[in-house]
């Protein structure tokens, strides 16, 4: 929620995608970030447009940013130092033109020190640090989430009914 009001949706940067890099298997994410050729493996019948694409001049959240593999660290640090990437299978570069925001529950410093997280990609992701302690030690939000996803509720409940 905090992302997409940073994402800006009046603004230049309306576009927003966003990805749980926890929620995605390893052999999976790249494909999911990046897209994909057509026969680029087992399974990949038609080419698909990665998140990178789908955020094309507006934001992509990357959230659980710590769980991603190394061999995805690598890649995501070349996009966002060159600006651009290459689907999976692809030999064509494609401009990527995006804010990235990513958030972490995990400790990143403590990470890097363990070995599992790129020091150097924790260092192009953490430009603007914005920590926010946990919900239960910010009770007053609690009310403003119920209302929030009550209000969001209501309003797809009424586009279902009327066929919308």
């Amino acid at each position: 929620m905090r992302a997409r009001s940073i994402g800006d949706p009046d603004g230049p940067y309306a576009q927003f995608a966003a990805v749980n890099c926890a929620a995605i298997p390893c052999d999976l994410i790249a494909s999911e970030l990046f897209g994909h050729e057509k026969g680029a493996f087992t399974g990949a019948t038609q080419r698909r447009l990665g998140r990178f694409e789908l955020a094309e001049e507006g934001t992509l959240f990357l959230d659980e940013v710590g769980d991603l593999p190394a061999e995805t660290q690598i890649t995501l640090l070349r996009v966002l130092q060159e600006r651009e990437f290459e689907r999976v299978g692809g030999n064509q570069k494609i401009r990527a033109n995006v804010r990235v925001i990513a958030a972490s529950n995990r400790d990143l410093e403590a990470a890097i020190a363990a070995g599992t997280f790129r020091s150097d990609l924790f260092y192009r992701l953490n430009v603007f640090p914005i920590e926010i302690p946990p919900l239960r030690g910010r009770r007053e939000d609690i009310l403003l989430l119920v209302e929030y996803f009550n209000q969001s509720f209501r309003q797809k409940k009424r586009e279902r009914a009327s066929g919308g």
